[in-house]
């Protein structure tokens, strides 16, 4: 799936960009073919945090938000409410064996019959999705999410009512959203329930004020921090009872949002702290900039450099340490969890 959203997003030039209507219905037109082999594969897939939820278009960017964070890849589609936009025709090849001739018995080559029929998307607005499309554009390249288009299609000539909208008895749908809440459609995800149908109620700061292309970007950006985060949020979220319809279930979620505020206000002090703590380094701004690029980079030539000269080496009293906490803790802030919800707070603006 991810090659094909490469591909995709790759074939967008500035002026299309442009055009969200046009890049809705490119994105239907090249999803098509592959749909049915995208569905099964969801099907097929062992995993279950593979979710597929339908929500109404105006809810996309706060359901998308939310999911990612506990999901391994979200199959985002509308409710199937709306109008029709026609895409174009679509032609399908059937094959027929062939049968005996009519003397010797002798079999007929096989043949194949092309069947052209119009298709189309059910959608509210094309444009509201273009533009989703686009600030979800890193979540779509890898993986992490893609949007199934409700399609339906006539006849040959256009000239017929469009075939009955699907009621997802395929199963493609996990979750139907509304009013910020998910219905369990499937009933065959446990897991996935447990964790999904909280997330879209728990109150979470750091993405509220965040718009979805910052989202997106940072969530690419720092994959490993965001996966630890993840882990850490499903972990949290299945304590939870089973029955989230009981009348503690808000004192349930917000016991769990306060434990996340604070736990993520201790990680940004600690981060502000060790920033601070560079900062006034007694090596010198100079000296300790060049020296932790170099540490991180080269260590061993860093320590060549400073044996080569004695005055160096004796004026630097203390540098080597410090360096090296500079270089051990910029890598546990990276690769840690809080280092993802740290930067989606910072490009919040919190």
């Amino acid at each position: 799936m991810a090659a094909r959203m490469n591909e995709f997003f790759d074939s967008l030039q500035e002026p299309s960009r442009a055009a969200l209507r046009d890049v809705a219905h490119t994105y239907a037109r090249t999803l098509y073919p592959y749909r049915e082999g995208l569905l099964s594969a969801k099907a097929a897939a062992a995993c279950p945090y593979y979710v597929g939820l339908s929500s109404e278009l105006a809810s996309f960017t706060h359901v998308t938000k939310r999911i990612v964070l506990v999901a391994d890849t979200m199959l985002l589609s509308d409710h199937g409410v709306g109008s029709v936009y026609e895409l174009g025709q679509f032609s399908q090849g059937h094959y027929s064996s062939g049968g005996s001739g009519p003397v010797g018995g002798e079999r007929l080559p096989e043949e194949t019959r092309r069947e052209a029929y119009r298709y189309g998307m059910v959608t509210n607005d094309p444009a509201q999705l273009g533009r989703w499309l686009l600030e979800a554009e890193p979540l779509l390249r890898s993986g992490l999410a893609w949007y199934l288009p409700v399609y339906t299609r006539g006849s040959s000539a256009w000239d017929s009512e469009p075939s009955p909208l699907p009621s997802f008895s395929d199963q493609s749908i996990d979750f139907m959203v509304e009013h910020g809440r998910a219905v369990d459609l499937a009933g065959t995800k446990p897991l996935a329930s447990r964790v999904v149908r909280p997330i879209l109620e728990i109150d979470l700061p750091f993405i509220d004020g965040l718009s979805l292309t910052d989202f997106a970007q940072v969530t690419s950006e720092e994959f490993d921090s965001y996966r630890l985060y993840r882990d850490f949020m499903r972990s949290r979220l299945l304590e939870l009872d089973d029955a989230l319809e009981a009348v503690d279930s808000q004192v349930a979620l917000e016991r769990i949002a306060l434990s996340i505020r604070d736990e993520l206000n201790a990680a940004t002090a600690q981060m502000s702290s060790a920033a601070r703590s560079r900062v006034l380094s007694r090596a010198g701004a100079v000296l300790g900039t060049t020296s932790a690029v170099l540490a991180a980079v080269r260590p061993a030539a860093l320590q060549g450099a400073l044996g080569v000269s004695a005055t160096l080496a004796a004026g630097a009293t203390g540098l080597w340490p410090t360096i090296q906490a500079f270089a051990d803790t910029k890598l546990k802030r990276t690769h840690g969890k809080w280092h993802y919800v740290w930067v989606l707070q910072k490009k919040a603006g919190h």
